[in-house]
C-alpha cells in the first residue's frame, strides 16, 4: 500500500429473499443512491460495499442500521476510518 484510500469496506450478508440476485441488486441500488459502490457474491449471498470518504457517512450508517433492524441483512465492518467512527458517535 502506498497510502490509505480513506474508503471503508462494509460486508453484508443479505437475508431478505435468502440473498437472491434480485435482493442483492436492490441493496446495491439503495447504496448507490448514497454514492456507495459495491459488488455481490452470489455463492454466499453477500455484498461488499466500498464507502468513499465523500459519501454522507451518517446516512450510510443509518441505512445500514435500518437494514439490520429490519433483518434485511447482517453486517460487518471490514475496514473503517476515523471519519467513519466519528460519524457513528455523532
Amino acid at each position: 500500500m502506498v497510502e490509505p484510500s480513506q474508503n471503508c469496506t462494509i460486508r453484508l450478508i443479505v437475508l431478505r429473499d435468502k440473498g437472491s440476485g434480485a435482493a442483492r441488486q436492490s441493496v446495491l441500488n439503495a447504496f448507490t443512491e448514497l454514492g456507495v459502490e459495491g459488488e455481490g457474491i452470489e455463492r454466499f449471498g453477500m455484498i461488499a460495499l466500498d464507502v468513499p470518504p465523500e459519501a454522507d457517512l451518517a446516512k450510510v450508517q443509518r441505512l445500514l442500521d435500518h437494514g439490520v433492524a429490519q433483518e434485511w441483512w447482517d453486517m460487518e465492518e471490514g475496514c473503517i476510518t476515523d471519519a467513519w467512527q466519528a460519524a457513528q458517535s455523532g
